[in-house]
């Protein structure tokens, strides 16, 4: 926060009065003094102090200066400047650039007016540094990596390399951006720019070689949906390219509609680049963006299916495969349960598509639901494996809303169903946080024998 000279005044005055030791040091013991404590407002003070007496003192006049900017005072930091005929041109152009900048807002002046510093001292690197700063704020990517090209030393500065191995990131110069970033780790390693931007660059390290893959197929197919899938993923994956995510989970999606895969990288990037809500995420496209996006193996799964369910839309067999994928490995359970569903229209008696359905509503917390359609699943004869297995997801269901009573009773049923160990695991869980460790010890007793004997 700025403090205005007159209040700083006085509290140097306070603290001189109540430091004789202080007091009777000299004003150049004193700024010492405040440089080890890092007290900007008493050196600013100690400065003046010092420069009221000593007026050529250039390198205390250059130091108040900066100190004026750095607790954002422009106007006295440009009256330091524009007051002190002989100051360095470095330094005149960096503050009133500054001030151009920050205060006034004037950012295409301060731009020019470094721009035509630096282009009469390309060796200055802060001078470069700094424009290379403001070009940034305002999207010149462009006129960024030409200047960082031209500026001599920059191979040299870590720092730069990695403004310049951004610029070229954004331009989706990829190959060119990881080539700078290389050399900025080589030059210093420890530099603070490199160690922030390290992890996105290793991201797009991992993507590069998918996204040259896939930008090859759609080179020549430029409507190749797998390809805009996995290209999508691949962007996704570096955690900085959502735009080009979403540019291309679009053209999958127009030149497939009802693909599944397209769909759910479609909602995920539309979140992320703010165009769609979470919410609505899922009240149109039933996708649930707080999950984690599928690995690009579980992407191509799906998409396999939307291209056999695009056939054949009354395929039970693909609309099962692309719920369980959905299901147990995407974790978008509302799609899943659309599958389901979808499979049960075509065959009201078919009990794999009663259990798809089970599971979903299940790992949707829609216990009522999920039980009611058991009900209807068992009146069709399911077999021991599937009513089992959807009493055990029952069971995780009513673990997960604290139902233990429930749950038990699931457990009870899927024991009965199919007495297998993992059933018996279930429900030993369930029996100690009912703190009945004797049967709990029971179940698992039981378990290790069941798998002992190959029964899992």
């Amino acid at each position: 926060m700025k403090m205005p000279y007159r209040v700083s005044l006085l509290l140097l005055a306070a603290v001189l009065a109540c430091c004789p030791t202080a007091a009777g040091l000299s004003l150049r013991d004193q700024l010492a003094l405040a440089e080890k404590d890092d007290d900007t407002q008493a050196q600013i003070e100690v400065i003046r102090r010092i420069l009221d007496k000593e007026l050529g003192d250039a390198k205390l006049r250059e130091k108040l200066a900066g100190l004026w900017l750095s607790v954002e005072d422009y106007d006295m930091a440009e009256s330091t400047v524009r007051d002190w005929k002989e100051a360095p041109e470095s330094l005149r152009v960096s503050v009133l650039a500054t001030v151009f900048f920050v205060r006034d807002r004037k950012k295409n002046e301060a731009i020019a007016l470094l721009g035509g510093y630096v282009g009469k001292h390309p060796e200055d690197l802060e001078a470069t540094r700094q424009l290379a700063g403001y070009l940034d704020s305002v999207g010149e990517q462009e006129r960024i990596v030409e200047l960082l090209s031209k500026a001599p030393g920059v191979e040299g500065d870590a720092s730069l390399l990695v403004s310049r191995a951004l610029a070229r990131r954004k331009l989706q110069s990829f190959a060119e951006a990881l080539k700078d970033f290389t050399a900025a780790e080589k030059a210093d390693p420890e530099d603070e720019s490199v160690a922030n931007n390290r992890p996105s660059f290793d991201r797009l390290r991992a993507a590069l070689a998918g996204i040259d893959a896939a930008g090859a197929v759609l080179a020549e197919k430029p409507d190749d949906s797998a390809a805009l899938i996995s290209r999508a993923y691949w962007y996704l994956s570096t955690g900085f390219a959502n735009e080009l995510v979403f540019q291309d989970a679009e053209a999958a999606r127009r030149s497939d509609p009802k693909s599944v895969a397209a769909l759910i990288l479609f909602a995920e990037a539309s979140n992320l680049t703010g165009r769609l809500s979470a919410r609505d995420a899922r009240e149109k496209f039933d996708v649930d963006v707080s999950k984690p996006v599928s690995a690009l193996i579980v992407l191509d799964h799906i998409w396999r299916h939307d291209g056999q369910i695009s056939r054949n839309p009354k395929d039970i067999s693909a609309l099962l495969e692309r719920s369980r994928e959905l299901s147990g490995n995407a974790q978008q359970y509302q799609l899943a349960l659309r599958d389901a569903e979808a499979a049960i229209i075509v065959d009201t008696k078919n009990a794999s598509a009663r259990a798809a359905k089970i599971t979903a509503l299940a790992r949707l917390g829609r216990i009522d639901d999920a039980a009611a359609e058991l009900r209807v699943m068992e009146s069709s004869r399911p077999s021991r494996d599937e009513l089992a297995e959807s009493l055990s997801r029952l069971v995780d269901a009513a673990m997960s809303a604290s139902q233990l009573d429930l749950a038990l009773e699931f457990s009870d049923r899927a024991i009965k169903a199919k007495p297998e160990a993992r059933y018996y695991k279930q429900r030993a869980a369930i029996l100690q946080r009912f703190e009945r460790f004797a049967e709990a010890q029971d179940d698992l007793s039981r378990a290790q024998q069941l798998e002992k004997g190959g029964v899992q």
